[in-house]
């Protein structure tokens, strides 16, 4: 905060000093100094007084046919340390504590520039931090919202590269989702900030702005997935959490003889996700030898949010699986307990925890001790049997891939986790 002939600079705002008592008490607590600077001093100038350095974080290069137009790099400002099936999803876990978040103790004030198409939800998620705080930093109210060109202070516990415009020339068959798709942003913020430059046709030639996100681009730019993958293209994210959260780009689950889809429509996830599920029961079938029908249930609709009676299954991370069934049983049949090929179910929790893409897994707990005595039964250590499976240590307890949630007793709940690049993703 600095002073301008009578006035104070808050935030890239000019206010006056007559409504800044607050403002100036936070200033306090934040440990930031009033400093004067001449009248008609420059944006570079105001910035000069912030008491720490300032380092840009360098943006990728655009790729395609993108020419990047201008850059509004998150911007460093001082190093500070923070204030101390329908009906199934009742319990599902949703944990907001992501295991690449970093140390409170290493969070860094930063300036955002707020981005055409972005929520204080977003950013929120993006730097790591509480909404509410956010808001407080910034004397915003519950129902302000995020202005495109306005400056926010943000103690990031992580510090992704921000959205970067680029100027983008339409080739022959671009759509609105494939300019999106490539360039890891929102179909329909893409055609929201567009569309009346440009009317709502696209065609060769003509040229569109649009809010690329480096990390997303890059990884659809550099791309290059072998075996079944392959075949799943790239692009689609999760923003926010599994019960709260959204899919942009989704990919649908491909027909396979691996497994039969009950929900064509539901069956939308994240590139990152639907790629790991295509290989994780490719190699289950090789490597179980199971050869009934497995049958995949709801994960997500196209662009994500409720469905259903789920309280989760939002944001493309979530999958439904039926318990197979033994030999000798109809498809059609339900999977009640004695039913259940249990050594399959066993070989499948092993498949997904090799894949190293799930975070948890859900099954009733009266149904885990099954699971864990198939387990034992096959040599499973002490170590392996407490690192996959919740039993016998209660519902409650908050260990085990495989974790207690009600209604969970005819199929397994498979929760995949974010991508490297997904930075708006969050939940476990």
């Amino acid at each position: 905060m600095v002073e301008i002939g009578g006035k104070f600079a808050w935030g890239g705002e000019i206010v006056d000093s007559a409504g800044m008592s607050w403002r100036v008490a936070a200033a306090a607590l934040l440990g930031l100094a009033c400093e004067p600077v001449e009248r008609g001093a420059g944006a570079t100038e105001v910035a000069s007084h912030w008491p720490a350095r300032t380092e840009p974080v360098a943006p990728a290069e655009p790729s395609g046919g993108a020419v990047r137009l201008d850059s509004t790099p998150t911007t460093a400002i001082a190093d500070a340390t923070p204030d101390p099936e329908a009906g199934d999803d009742t319990d599902d876990t949703d944990d907001t504590h992501d295991t690449d978040a970093t140390d409170a103790t290493d969070a860094t004030w930063v300036v955002h520039e707020v981005v055409p198409g972005e929520t204080l939800a977003q950013l929120a998620l993006r730097y790591r931090v509480d909404p509410g705080k956010l808001r407080a930093w910034n004397g915003l109210g519950s129902r302000a919202r995020a202005r495109p060109g306005v400056r926010l202070r943000v103690l990031a516990r992580r510090g992704p590269p921000q959205r970067e415009r680029v100027r983008y020339t339409v080739r022959e068959a671009d759509t609105w989702t494939s300019v999106a798709r490539d360039h890891g942003a929102d179909p329909a913020d893409l055609r929201a900030y567009n569309i009346k430059r440009t009317g709502r046709r696209l065609y060769p030639g003509l040229e569109l702005d649009v809010w690329r996100d480096p990390l997303i681009a890059d990884a659809v730019a550099t791309d290059a997935p072998s075996g079944l993958a392959a075949a799943i293209r790239p692009g689609g994210f999760s923003v926010g959490r599994p019960s709260d959260g959204r899919l942009v780009n989704g990919v649908q689950v491909p027909e396979s003889a691996d497994y039969g889809r009950r929900y064509p429509g539901s069956a939308w996830g994240t590139s990152f996700a639907v790629r790991q599920l295509v290989d994780t029961l490719h190699r289950w079938r090789e490597d179980s030898g199971y050869a009934g029908l497995l049958r995949l249930g709801a994960m997500s609709r196209q662009r994500g949010r409720r469905i259903g009676g789920h309280r989760s299954h939002q944001s493309g991370r979530d999958l439904d699986i039926r318990l197979p069934l033994r030999d000798g049983f109809a498809d059609t049949m339900t999977p009640t307990p004695r039913r259940v090929d249990w050594v399959a179910v066993y070989a499948l929790v092993r498949a997904f925890d090799a894949s190293g893409a799930v975070t948890q897994i859900f099954l009733d707990y009266r149904l885990q001790k099954r699971v864990y005595k198939v387990a034992k039964a096959a040599g499973a250590d002490r170590l392996t049997l407490r690192r996959l499976i919740q039993f016998p240590r209660g519902s409650a307890a908050s260990r085990g891939l495989v974790r207690h949630s009600p209604g969970h007793d005819i199929h397994l709940h498979v929760r995949f986790a974010c991508a490297d690049y997904e930075r708006e993703c969050s939940g476990r």
